[in-house]
């Protein structure tokens, strides 16, 4: 018997492997991970080449690990472990304070130089004005809901040193105190006769909890910033009727994998004194194009992914046109943080050109000039503009 149970551990271990195989033989291959909000891997072309030079057996590899039976569990259990065991922010994520997921600082001081530059030029080449607004990262506005063995979140140094680079020509829009009070709980009051403040218990959330992008509330709040630079009268917040769309689990709940966590809320905001199909959206990807009548697009609710609620996600080109408003044409140069912003500067112009640099590849001043644009605002998160090389497409 003693002799039995000292083999237990290997007939146990070798029991779970054939187990593990015979389910990976039998059970059907996902294509798609809505956990990890990813395409998983196909099958490697088997040829004498792949063979030769190893790219068989590390895309086997990636195959074999990307449909191992109970993977989400796996993942999960793995993420829980280096969390427990002292690592947070092992997969590039920081668990925080009630719930909330920051993402590591990731920051190309170089890079951030040579995008101004590429900003400064096209400003200084333009004759209408332009204007720049960097958002910073959650993890620098939450900074006391941070764990203790994070990295530094320098987001005021850079977006600082960021808008000096810019030189006198870009108009800068500066959100970072207003949201940094707004976090701790200052709340800042917007009325015609001025601002003014007070403390509050229950501060508004600017950024969601499980992904990178800021919320309506804080797109909302970047609004009311810009207006007295762009020269509008925001609307209040009264003017608006909110939606709560239920369930969202965002990029950063992806790479965590930290399965326990509760979901975010979206909220949709909407002008109740809006016309009906005054407004017009039309997308253009190249050859492709898509049109709507509402900022929302609701079919993206029914995806893993609930962001793309937002103007239809990431596109070359997007036009908004509001008739309720005679005039005004902006052309705004972003990042995905600019879909939930759009839908409220488009209270105050006709029309708004929203270009991504990721895939819109023709000269911005062209498109300007063409569009007979009254301004072009530039709006990245920090994160992106750090990172961003396609800024040189400006030209």
């Amino acid at each position: 018997m003693k002799k039995v149970l000292s083999y237990l551990p290997a007939i146990l271990f070798i029991g779970f492997i054939f187990v593990m195989m015979v389910l990976w033989l039998v059970l059907p291959k996902e294509s798609y991970s809505p956990q990890e909000k990813r395409v998983l891997a196909d099958f490697p072309e088997l040829t004498t080449e792949t063979l030769l030079n190893g790219d068989f057996q590390k895309e086997l590899d990636t195959y074999l690990s990307d449909h191992m039976p109970a993977r989400n569990f796996f993942v999960g259990l793995n993420a829980d472990y280096d969390l427990l065991s002292g690592r947070n922010g092992a997969k590039g994520i920081y668990l925080g304070q009630d719930g909330y997921l920051f993402p590591k600082p990731e920051r190309n001081d170089e890079n951030l130089e040579k995008n101004a530059g590429f900003i400064k030029e096209f400003a200084e080449d333009l004759d209408i004005p332009v204007y720049m607004t960097v958002i910073p990262s959650s993890g620098s506005i939450n900074s006391e809901k941070l764990p203790w063995n994070h990295e530094e979140y320098t987001d005021r140094f850079l977006i600082d040193l960021f808008y000096y680079w810019l030189g006198e020509k870009v108009t800068t829009v500066d959100v970072f105190q207003t949201f940094a009070e707004i976090t701790a709980g200052r709340q800042i009051y917007h009325e015609s006769d001025g601002r003014y403040a007070a403390f509050t218990d229950n501060a508004p959330q600017l950024y969601y909890k499980t992904d990178h992008h800021w919320t309506s509330r804080g797109a909302y709040e970047c609004y009311r910033i810009l207006g007295k630079t762009l020269g509008y009268e925001p609307l209040s917040e009264q003017d608006f009727s909110i939606e709560t769309i239920a369930d969202f689990y965002g990029t950063s709940y992806a790479k965590a994998a930290l399965w326990f966590l509760s979901p975010d809320t979206i909220e949709l905001w909407s002008n109740k004194s809006q016309s009906d199909n005054a407004v017009k959206v039309e997308i253009k990807d190249g050859k492709e194009s898509k049109s709507g009548d509402s900022y929302f697009f609701r079919e993206q609710l029914d995806n893993d992914d609930k962001y793309p609620v937002f103007l239809d996600g990431n596109h070359s080109l997007v036009r908004v046109t509001n008739d309720d408003v005679p005039e005004g044409t902006l052309v705004v140069v972003k990042d995905s943080y600019a879909h939930t912003i759009v839908p409220f500067l488009s209270q105050h112009y006709h029309t708004i050109i929203m270009a991504d640099l990721r895939y819109y590849k023709k000269e911005i001043s062209a498109l300007a000039k063409d569009e007979q644009a009254d301004a072009v605002l530039f709006l990245y998160s920090l994160d992106d503009l750090t990172a961003d090389t396609n800024l040189s497409y400006l030209f």
